[in-house]
């Protein structure tokens, strides 16, 4: 026989326990004992109610059983601390529990809120530090706008998830409480209220599947209208060239409009939950009154404390029910959240690599062959050459015959499905990878400038370098002159994607970067081919002042970047189908660059 409710409860537990036990089990234990004294403090001075009452009510009208309880209570706790039995001292007591109960509540409160914004804090930069140590893989399948969610939103959930499960720990231990005084005072009647409480809760049930379905809802529409947001914002500029600013407007009011009719049903759901409660309370605790007060032992201290108790175990199971709601609501967005993190762990970039990184005779391609998950076709196969030390060696064919593969291969961005390629006879695998890549500079077309200063965009993290080392790499990469036109020179910011530079200007600062790194290796990726003439040619004045201090791989659809190379190599489909200086290929009417270049001036022709 199967439980569905069970099943859930369990699932909810256990999602709970991987989300906070392990990291927070002693400040959650110490919250729900905190709550619990709390709660005694607090049912105590209520309870110290019915000896004041003695005070002024003829004994005739006292019960003797449950009034004796309390007052016997009072007295020993006057006796011992040889105090005399009187009314101001009894309301002193009764504040004192008060006091006690506000000091620990706020403790308790403490706790949870330093407890949420660790998890918060922790979480979150520990998920993104694991999203940026991730495999390429796996990161070129991720949606930017989800991840972002993910990251920043549902965390902030989960942070808050805290918080709620330790104001339900509050309000589940006052009900408790509450209800062992109750039921110590009548057991019938407080039976009978919490009865009618679990009635209201099996009536709301179905409202509460209803929230956790909206709740999933709004939180998928809500990743997807991120993505949207994110990705129109980096492709605004080709959005405003086709002029399609309306549709994209469009398809995001879409996504808004989703999410206000759900949270509206959300709203209306947990409105309906409120109304429906109070009015079902108030006529529960009627009733509980009137067969009270034909009871012959009735007595009107008691029934006092006992219907305040009751009110209060009802605003408690009401408060309950709403921290219930939240937390179904929100366990949508901690189980995406533990979904990511579980899938980021698995796809954690992994270097078995220990030696250090040296160069100082070649780098030798052998037999290097790589196919992409999923497909038939070899994107690389049998690829095999050597670039001797300060050598500049240029990578050229169509477009998909796997060029960038081969640098992502050597990035160790992918790995190798067989073949090695290997620096003074050391294979790449052995290196240590982060000091494999830290010599390595890598440019590619799609320039990555953050929003800041062209001299933060330089250093790029690095503080080391000095702001003399990026003067002189802007005067290597032909921007230095540039630079000092600008209104706040190296302090100018370049805006969102450097919007307020040209792609060429980019591009240069973009070199300057690697140059200011000043790796022994520099990989140029397609550099040069979405910019114009000019900037090309400034960016091939700065790499030929490179040649012979660095070695130079430069893969380019441009024939004239890599014409000053050494040696070029021609790769179609995936193989080496022509190696040789470009003033002998150039010659060869059967090579590749003699076709390309003869197509050019066809096409100038005509």
């Amino acid at each position: 026989m199967e439980f569905p409710l069970l099943k859930k409860i369990y699932k909810a537990f256990l999602i709970l326990k991987l989300a906070f036990w392990k990291q927070y089990k002693k400040q959650i234990l110490i919250m729900t004992t905190l709550g619990f004294v709390s709660s005694i403090m607090g049912g105590l001075g209520i309870s110290m109610l019915i000896p004041l009452f003695a005070f002024v009510i003829p004994q005739s009208n006292m019960g003797s059983s449950t009034s004796n309880v309390f007052r016997d209570l009072a007295e020993k706790i006057f006796s011992f601390f040889h105090f005399g039995y009187s009314i101001p001292l009894l309301l002193a007591l009764m504040g004192l529990f008060f006091i006690a109960k506000a000091i620990l509540t706020i403790i308790t409160s403490y706790i949870s809120d330093k407890i949420s914004g660790n998890y918060e804090c922790k979480t979150g930069s520990a998920l993104f530090k694991e999203t940026l140590d991730s495999n390429w893989a796996f990161l070129m399948n991720q949606k930017v706008g989800y991840v972002d969610r993910v990251i920043v939103y549902d965390v902030s959930v989960g942070g808050n998830m805290l918080k709620t499960i330790s104001e339900a720990i509050l309000k589940t231990a006052s009900l408790i409480t509450y209800a062992f005084i109750a039921f110590k005072i009548s057991s019938l009647i407080t039976l009978a209220s919490l009865a009618g409480g679990g009635i209201i809760f099996l009536m709301l049930k179905p409202l509460f599947h209803k929230t956790r379905t909206l709740g999933r809802y709004i939180n998928l529409t809500g990743k997807q209208l991120s993505h949207h947001i994110n990705e129109s914002l980096i492709g605004i500029k080709s959005i405003k060239s086709f002029a399609v600013e309306s549709a994209v407007a469009e398809k995001g009011a879409y996504y808004f409009e989703t999410i206000r009719q759900k949270r509206l049903q959300s709203s209306l759901i947990s409105s309906f939950k409120d109304s429906v409660f109070e009015p079902i309370s108030l006529l529960l605790i009627a009733g509980i009154f009137v067969f009270s007060y034909k009871s012959p032992v009735f007595d009107i201290a008691s029934f006092a404390v006992i219907i305040y108790l009751i009110q209060k175990m009802y605003v408690f199971i009401q408060g309950i029910q709403g921290k219930l709601d939240a937390l179904n609501n929100a366990f949508t967005y901690l189980d995406t959240m533990l979904a990511y993190q579980s899938n980021v762990k698995k796809n954690q970039e992994e270097s078995s690599g220990r030696q250090p990184f040296k160069f100082n005779n070649e780098i030798n391609f052998h037999e290097v062959g790589f196919t992409y998950p999923n497909v038939e076709l070899n994107a690389l196969s049998d690829i095999s050459f050597t670039i001797k030390k300060g050598e500049m060696v240029g990578i050229i064919g169509p477009s998909g015959a796997g060029k960038t593969t081969l640098v992502d291969l050597f990035l160790q961005l992918l790995k190798l499905r067989n073949g090695s390629i290997r620096i003074d006879s050391v294979n790449t695998e052995s290196i240590n990878l982060d000091d494999l890549r830290k010599n390595i500079s890598y440019v590619s077309q799609e320039v990555f400038l953050l929003n800041d200063t062209v001299e933060a965009n330089i250093r790029f993290y690095d503080q080391s370098i000095s702001e003399k080392e990026v003067e002189e790499a802007a005067k290597m990469a032909n921007i230095y002159d540039f630079i000092q036109e600008l209104p706040d020179k190296f302090k100018t910011p370049v805006g969102e994607r450097g919007v307020k530079l040209s792609g060429g200007q980019r591009q240069r600062i973009s070199l300057a970067r690697v140059l200011a790194k000043k790796s022994p290796i520099l990989i140029l990726d397609e550099a040069t081919s979405s910019i114009d003439n000019e900037s090309e040619a400034l960016i091939q004045d700065a790499i030929n002042g490179l040649r012979g201090k660095i070695t130079v791989l430069a893969i380019a659809h441009r024939l004239s970047t890599v014409m000053n190379s050494d040696r070029i190599i021609v790769i179609d489909n995936g193989k080496i189908v022509e190696v040789g200086a470009p003033s002998e290929l150039i010659k060869d009417i059967n090579s590749y660059l003699y076709k390309s270049f003869h197509i050019k001036d066809d096409q100038k022709n005509n």
